[in-house]
């Protein structure tokens, strides 16, 4: 007896489409690879790939807690000052404790934040624990700074810098509560938040903001290992927009190294989560 095995109009599992055969044989192809920039292009607009504060979502999350009446903010990693600044600007009833690990890096913020009463600048970096570590500082883009061999094509200067945790910190400074701890520290995330351990698990902070990206590939701490940390503590996990959050369960899907922001709630913050939704139609 002879088997007639017919395949539907798509093919097989694991099969190319003939459209999708052309693109593979003809990669090299001038007018093909100009096509695949533009859908990368078009993949990071819609993965939300942006460090532009105003339009990122950075602003909204900022907008949104201001509606709340916040009153200690934590800005770990606070650069040249901007994300602090901001902070301040839109949410006037905190204060703000930003810390830049870098010296050089730290006058900076020093100078942006001068005259600003609520913004308490601290030179010194968080950690798991307090002691020295080496860093990277990248005299001409300062952002950079890092304390991983992540392969930036730039030159650095290696310096010695002093960190703490962040729960030694809170408790030095009489902090009982924190309504958002931002963390943009380049590949130190996963560090920092062990460093408020106590914190996390009483859940004496409702938002965490933190980055995610390449960097992840450097240190081995994966969005999914971030989506775990934070679920066992009590915490949800969502991606950034420019006009709400995405709070959903980890799916491989995600582990695209895109990043760049994403934010964790109390899972009983019913009305930040619901502040954080997108709007009808939106």
């Amino acid at each position: 007896m002879t088997l007639s095995i017919s395949y539907p109009t798509a093919p097989p599992p694991g099969t190319l489409p003939r459209v999708g055969l052309f693109v593979a044989r003809h990669r090299r192809n001038r007018v093909v690879r100009k096509f695949a920039g533009l859908c990368r292009r078009f993949l990071s607009w819609y993965a939300n790939v942006s460090y532009d504060l105003d339009h990122n979502g950075e602003g909204f999350v900022l907008d949104t807690l201001a509606r709340f009446g916040p009153k200690v903010i934590l800005d770990v990693g606070a650069n040249v000052g901007d994300w602090s600044v901001a902070a301040a600007r839109r949410c006037q009833s905190a204060e703000i404790h930003a810390f830049e690990i870098s010296p050089a890096t730290f006058e900076q913020l020093a100078a942006a934040t001068h005259g600003i009463g609520r913004v308490h600048g601290e030179s010194v970096g968080l950690s798991d624990a307090p002691g020295t570590i080496r860093i990277r500082h990248y005299d001409g883009l300062p952002a950079l700074t890092t304390a991983t061999d992540y392969p930036h094509p730039f030159p650095y200067t290696e310096i010695s810098a002093e960190v703490t945790t962040g729960d030694a910190y809170a408790a030095s400074r009489g902090i009982s509560r924190i309504d958002l701890l931002k963390l943009d520290v380049e590949g130190m995330e996963h560090r920092v938040l062990k460093g408020f351990g106590q914190m996390l698990d009483r859940k004496a902070i409702d938002l965490v903001q933190f980055e995610y990206g390449r960097v992840s590939i450097v240190h081995g701490f994966l969005l999914r290992d971030f989506h775990a940390f934070f679920r066992e503590r009590g915490y949800l996990v969502g991606k950034i927009y420019p006009n709400y959050v995405d709070f959903r369960d980890y799916d491989m899907a995600d582990e695209d190294f895109l990043g760049p922001n994403y934010l964790a709630c109390r899972a009983d913050q019913a009305e930040y989560l619901k502040a954080l939704q997108p709007a009808d139609g939106a």
